[in-house]
């Protein structure tokens, strides 16, 4: 298990807690704690994912 303390976002709209992803034949898991000014359809797009408009 594992614990993480956020502190109070100020002007970020949008928040990237963990990161999941592949590395060979096992999944892992990464704790980001990154806040971004923009929506999430922006973040989204950043990572390859589409998004209807």
């Amino acid at each position: 298990m594992a614990r993480a303390t956020l502190d109070a976002a100020t002007t970020e709209r949008t928040m990237l807690l963990a990161e999941i992803y592949r590395r060979g034949p096992l999944w892992r898991l990464r704790a980001a704690g990154q806040g971004y000014d923009h929506a999430l359809d922006v973040l989204a797009r950043r990572y390859g994912v589409a998004v209807a408009d």
